[in-house]
């Protein structure tokens, strides 16, 4: 008897609340929806921009549009893989830098100071880096021989992928910095 006395006083509050939120939003205590749009700017559903090549006559008038290029950025659904090899690569340099800094210590050819070397590299399609320049500042052969050996051992990265979804080469520089006490 009691489970049945329940269930009415269940039903009938119920009913009660379904017709306060009715009297509610048609008596206008509840905004209705504005309309408004909201736009997301989430990257992992990215869609690259339209691209029309179109010509249009205006009363003998040849006006050309403006051709939209494609977006040349790298959007981050598109290059968790890039970011993760940027990680090895950054990983790589930071195990190495110290290796060289003691070898230089040890060397009569590396004079006391600091010494800034930027490497150049391209990132190839198939992942293999290749160095195009090696720069000391001031000049050192020791370090730039160092250098060039570092890189024949670089590891194998990714190429970034842009907007139109093809993998293109990275020119990229790396500086680092070594100091003789």
């Amino acid at each position: 008897m009691k489970i049945y006395f329940l269930l009415i006083c269940l039903s009938f509050t119920s009913s009660v609340i379904a017709q306060s939120l009715r009297d509610s939003l048609f008596g206008g205590k509840l905004k209705t929806d504005t309309g408004k749009t909201i736009v997301s700017k989430d990257t992992s559903k990215y869609t690259p921009p339209k691209v029309y090549n179109a010509t249009t006559a205006v009363q003998g008038d040849s006006r050309k549009t403006e051709i939209a290029k494609p977006d040349e950025s790298m959007p981050d659904s598109l290059n968790k893989t890039f970011y993760q090899k940027q990680k090895l690569w950054k990983r790589f340099i930071d195990v190495n830098t110290p290796i060289i800094s003691q070898q230089a210590d040890g060397n009569r050819k590396v004079k006391k100071g600091a010494y800034t070397i930027d490497i150049e590299y391209e990132i190839g399609l198939n992942g293999r880096v290749t160095t195009t320049g090696i720069t000391c500042n001031p000049p050192n052969d020791f370090l730039v021989e160092q250098f060039t050996e570092l890189m024949k051992r670089a590891p194998i990265l990714s190429p970034p992928v842009y907007a139109d979804g093809k993998p293109r080469k990275l020119n990229a520089t790396q500086s680092v910095t070594i100091v003789k006490k």
